[in-house]
């Protein structure tokens, strides 16, 4: 699903929030800047930095006392991360109103997506790699494995969370100051620069339903006072575990495949996706949803052409064993030509296997030690260690499907097992199981083959028997060192060297190789009647442990001079040059790499994601503060970034404030930027994201299509399409060109209000070929497809009707610089604080950001996004909702503190418009994105706002000893029913609905400060 550079390092200046803060509407107040209140701190703990009385923000070289700059900047302080019931910074920005369309919540780390075990955030929609993570202003390796296989990015869980001073979030572009990547906004996660002091703090939380619970402690121990001993030196370390959350453990529909429950008002009912079930609900026809192959084998006869022997439909493999752990059903026989008049036993995927959070584990270390020098010098380094694992688990792996690309010229893709009739310790397996060496002369008839006496080989159905687990470790090293510091007159110097790595170690359990598969078959050596048999060798051998182990890197030098070159009517001329040197590089191996001798030897579903490259980044910049007089302050900034893979930028920015009166201030600002191309996208290897359509019987070529296979659950049910793409070294970067416009309104001491406008446009896109038109030519033209860029492989054969053109099954292309994005909208904020009586303060606040406009122009036709599910191909079919908003309520009354946060997510429009649909018109996205019941009609055709409200309180016992508790999703409210979002995998939407999903949360905790 990215790095960058700050020269004054904020971590060593002030602990100063912005209160960029703005008016939402009447009796609505918000606060995007919420400044901690050092003084609520232990003594102990207290920065001294705050006393310093300047600081720098992020996006500037400048220190300044003011912190309410051009650029609309939001700051979340520690404390208000506690008084929200917030304990990790991935958490904190994914709840950002800017935090839009494409992010990576936690949610999505339920299987195997191509960024597991990871989580960042995607500011204004523009996607995870447009987003700059710093950390203490400088950058980080970034998570090895890249988002939909070629979107790299910083992975918010490997940030260390109990020594966070505050998170500031520069909500305009930023190349100028950082470079590439800080297209939508930057997120600088700021530690603490001192802590005295020991410092414990432990809590444990658990859902209302007795599940998915967590367990936190952390100890920091520091010593020194920077103004008292001229230095201070502190460690850290922390444990957090979170359990898995399964599917199963929610209500109804969440906790199941089957949504045949679910009927309008005529009586018809939405599908049932649970394998091989048969559905009657008297009103739509009896239908059988399958035939599917699960854990307990199903066979028929097949001649030597592997036509079906007539008479002969699929039966248990093993009767005497029946159905095992699934669920008997007797399939009618005018249900299914296949399975009619047989027992079959139905999956229901999502209530077995299916995961709502993964079971994540994360330890960490960090140390810092800060010293004056003299009386203007002051030299720091800082080093941490990070490390998360996280464990997911997943249908079982099949015996037969699509092999991962590449697709070899000449290869069928494999569709069924077959059971030959002859077995010998000398055969050797192939797809279709003739001619393996075996007959009666050297060979056994086949003990695993029911119908080897009569001389036919079984067609086979069946999956391994054990589900499918992914476990990752992501293992982070950081180290920083640097001085800065005055000299002379008025000159300002910071030097600052960084190094980090990111190690990403993952194991992937039971996924079958096939060639071994049919290896065993040929010999009769794997026991499909009753797999609980297969020794551990046999299971090794077929389905041996997938581990890789991969690497990001990063170093980066940089140096900063400042100079107050004379006094204006407003203040000093201050001018900042600098430049910086950056290595990077990623080392990506495919967990699957491609054998073009012998293809059946990869993984089934392993995809073959993959990049390997590094680059050299050579940048020079410089930025001008010009306080023209009291009432104007205007900036200029710029910089030049140069790669040894060829590309160059160089990025310029405009700021002007204006303060006519002490009540009001006007901003804005202008800026051009750029992101590199990312190493997967230069240089990655074929890397496949699936979609899923469904089918529409209103299109004429689909209803045909429908009818050529007999009107099954193959050709009617949803099915996974592959999107292949491929690297391109010859790809220039995007451009950027963003500006925003807003006012700052005090009327009184403690009240504030912020309106920004905001406005970005991005040329030279990189992504795909322009695929909208393929479904409509496969399906119109018999498979063919003439779309410039793209090449289309047909999907798996149908079981049934293996003679029919099978389903669409990958869009093959390779990367390009496309057309140009569009995205604009409005930040509005405001903040009160109301002293209410001697020692009893009031303080609400909230922040939104509304969503203008979302669009992408291909071809020379624009597609809107905004307030839609869309756009699919880049969020997974998340959406882009116009409205995202949080509002805090806190009491403080003497040591007692409570809080009441509540954050709402509009709802949106489901048509797909990258996939062919129109917004208003519902019809036009069946089968696309809106789901339908049996008769046809749409089931939803706009999803639900999602909101929910979190409950806080903290009393503080004496000087040292704190305790705190949080209700989490406090009223208790259920996710909105989507069956569209993420493509209808979780039946609700993981970007904006994962802590309803939770369920009503109870966190008990403690803090103790010596």
């Amino acid at each position: 699903m990215i790095s960058k550079t700050t020269f004054k390092r904020t971590s060593l200046f002030g602990s100063a929030a912005l209160p960029a803060l703005a008016l939402l509407g009447a009796g609505m107040f918000a606060a995007p800047a919420m400044a901690q209140d050092t003084t609520t701190l232990p003594s102990s703990q207290r920065d001294q930095e705050a006393n310093q009385g300047d600081i720098v923000v992020t996006g500037s070289l400048f220190r300044r006392t003011d912190t309410e700059t051009a650029s609309p900047v939001t700051v979340l302080s520690a404390e208000t991360l506690q008084q929200r019931g917030i304990n990790t910074v991935a958490e904190a920005v994914q709840r950002l109103s800017a935090n839009g369309a494409g992010n990576i919540t936690q949610g999505w780390n339920t299987g195997s997506n191509f960024a597991t075990g990871a989580n960042a955030v995607s500011l204004r929609g523009l996607t995870v790699q447009s987003t700059l993570t710093i950390f203490d202003g400088v950058r980080m390796a970034p998570y090895p494995l890249a988002d939909d296989g070629h979107r790299n990015f910083v992975d918010l869980n490997i940030i260390p969370n109990s020594i966070v001073e505050r998170i500031e979030v520069l909500r305009d572009g930023a190349s100028s100051t950082y470079g590439a990547d800080a297209v939508a906004g930057v997120v600088n996660v700021i530690t603490k620069k001192q802590i005295t002091g020991l410092h414990l703090n432990a809590s444990a939380g658990i859902s209302d339903r007795g599940d998915a619970a967590e367990q936190r402690f952390d100890a920091t121990w520091g010593y020194g006072d920077l103004a008292e001993n001229g230095f201070n030196f502190y460690i850290n370390g922390e444990y957090q575990r979170q359990d898995a959350l399964k599917a199963s453990d929610r209500q109804y529909p969440f906790n199941t495949s089957d949504l045949s429950k679910i009927c309008n008002a005529s009586g018809s009912c939405m599908f049932s996706n649970v394998q091989n079930s048969v559905v009657n609900n008297g009103h739509d026809p009896v239908r059988f949803n399958g035939l599917f192959a699960t854990q307990v084998g199903t066979a028929r006869p097949v001649d030597a052409a592997g036509a079906a022997i007539a008479g002969s439909p699929f039966q248990l493999l093993n009767t005497a064993a029946g159905c095992r752990d699934l669920i008997p059903v007797n399939v009618p026989t005018a249900a299914s030509a296949s399975a009619g008049g047989t027992l079959q036993c139905a999956r229901d995927t999502r209530a077995m296997y299916g995961q709502l959070q993964p079971e994540q584990e994360r330890i960490g270390f960090a140390g810092r030690f800060t010293a004056k020098i003299g009386d203007r010098a002051e030299f720091y380094a800082a080093a941490n260690y990070y490390q998360v694992k996280t464990e997911t688990t997943g249908t079982p792996s099949g015996f037969s499907g699509n092999l991962p690309p590449p697709n070899p010229a000449g290869f069928l893709q494999p569709s069924n097992l077959y059971l030959p009739v002859y077995v010998c310790g000398a055969g050797v397996g192939n797809r279709l199981m003739l001619n393996t060496g075996c007959d009666a002369t050297n060979g056994v008839l086949n003990p695993q083959n029911p119908y080897a006496a009569q001389g036919y080989r079984a067609q086979l159905l069946q999956t391994y028997d054990l589900p499918r687990i992914i476990q990752s470790k992501a293992r982070s090293l950081r180290g920083s060192v640097g001085i800065n510091g005055s000299f002379g007159d008025n000159w300002g110097y910071s030097v600052d060297a960084t190094a980090s790595q990111v190690q990403l170690d993952i194991n992937q359990f039971n996924y079958v190789i096939p060639q071994r598969l049919w290896d065993m078959v040929a010999k009769g050596t794997y026991n499909f009647m009753d797999p609980s048999q297969n020794s551990q060798a046999t299971r090794d051998y077929v389905a041996p442990l997938n581990s890789t182990r991969s690497f990001s890197d990063l170093w980066q030098v940089q140096a900063t001079l400042t100079k107050e070159l004379f006094q204006l009517p407003g203040g000093p001329l201050g001018v900042a040059v600098g430049g910086s040197y950056r290595h990077e590089s990623i080392n990506n191996p495919s967990a699957n790499p491609e054998d073009l001798v012998a293809p059946y030897s990869r993984y089934f579903v392993v995809n073959a994601v993959g990049a390997v490259g590094s680059r050299n980044v050579k940048s020079a910049f410089y930025e001008i503060s010009a306080p023209v007089i009291d009432q104007v302050e205007l900036g200029a900034s710029g910089r030049y970034d140069s790669y040894s893979s060829g590309q160059s930028n160089f990025s310029p920015k405009f700021t002007a404030k204006v303060t006519p009166i002490p009540q009001l201030s006007l901003r804005g600002t202008w800026s051009k930027g750029f992101r590199i191309p990312s190493f997967n996208e230069s240089y990655g290897l074929p890397t496949t994201g699936y979609v899923t359509y469904t089918l529409n019987p209103n299109n004429p070529a689909e209803a045909a299509f429908i009818a050529a296979h007999g009107g099954n659950a193959y050709a009617t049910g949803a099915f996974s399409v592959g999107l292949t793409s491929t690297g391109n070294p010859n790809l220039a970067p995007e451009k950027s060109t963003s500006w925003t416009l807003g006012t700052i309104i005090e009327p009184m001491r403690n009240v504030s209000f912020t309106v920004d406008y905001w406005h970005i446009k991005v040329k030279d896109i990189i992504g795909g070929a322009d695929y909208s038109d393929v479904r409509n030519q496969y399906y119109s033209n018999n498979g063919v497809v003439n779309v410039p860029g793209i090449t289309v492989v047909p999907g798996t054969p149908d079981v049934a009707n293996p003679n029919a053109l099978p389903q669409l099954g990958f869009i093959q292309y390779s990367f390009q610089n496309n057309d140009q994005q569009e995205v604009s909208g409005i930040d509005l904020g405001a903040n009160i604080k109301l002293p209410v009586s001697s020692g009893v303060t009031l303080t609400s606040s909230f922040e939104a950001s509304y969503l203008i406009k979302f669009a992408t122009t291909l071809g020379g036709q624009e597609q809107r996004y905004d307030g839609t599910l869309s756009p699919c191909d880049i969020t997974s079919c998340s959406g882009a909702p116009k409205w995202r908003g949080s509002w805090q309520n806190t009491i403080q009354i003497n040591d007692f503190t409570a809080s009441l946060t509540a954050y709402y997510t509009s709802g949106y429009d489901l048509a797909s418009i990258d996939y062919g649909g129109v917004k208003g018109d519902c019809d036009a996205s069946l089968g696309a994105s809106v789901a339908t019941y049996a008769d046809g009609t749409a089931v939803l055709c706009q999803a639900k706002a999602t909101w929910n409200a979190d409950l806080s309180a903290s009393y503080k016992i004496g000087d040292r000893f704190t305790i705190y508790g949080n209700v989490l999703n406090v009223f208790g409210i259920n996710p909105p029913f989507d069956p569209s979002a993420a493509y209808g995998i979780f039946q609700f939407n993981p970007s904006w609905a994962g802590p309803n999903i939770l369920g009503r949360y109870f966190r008990l905790g403690a803090k103790v400060d010596f």
